[in-house]
């Protein structure tokens, strides 16, 4: 027969702690920001990997000088359709793993951002092109 005091004692040391490390994984794997106790929004999540793109330097035309975007907000008025969040894929990215999702090194989504990449050409044009850019972020937004 099982004693019954010693059962509850073990239930408590094991089922807590269980508990809460599957509620920090559940909400790791789900997307949750610890950091700021919530989930990012998607305006945030574009921003984050607007800004990002926006300070690289090699944007496929390296002999070019790459005309910055101000901010996302200016980006936003000229381009209003530029983002989207899982539009499908395939993508060229790689695919979260299950370790680094629960850790929350990666979100579950794919960040697609059309973007218009401005330039002065060889004679002082200035040029644009477009080209789309797939990220995935940390939970709490790091672009990876």
């Amino acid at each position: 027969m099982i004693d019954r005091t010693f059962l509850l004692p073990v239930l408590v040391l094991i089922g807590i702690p269980l508990s809460v490390l599957f509620a920090y994984f559940g909400l790791n794997y789900s997307g949750f920001c610890f950091a700021k106790m919530r989930y990012l929004s998607d305006e945030e999540r574009f921003r984050m990997v607007f800004d990002y793109q926006n300070e690289r330097t090699d944007l496929g035309r390296s002999s070019y000088n790459y005309i910055k975007y101000e901010s996302f907000d200016e980006y936003i008025k000229e381009n209003p359709d530029c983002c989207s969040i899982n539009p499908g894929g395939p993508y060229e990215i790689r695919q979260a793993s299950f370790l680094n999702r629960i850790f929350g090194y990666d979100a579950p989504d794919v960040i697609v951002i059309k973007f218009k990449v401005r330039y002065l050409d060889e004679t002082g044009n200035k040029r644009a092109f477009e080209t789309h850019f797939e990220n995935t972020l940390q939970n709490c937004g790091h672009p990876q």
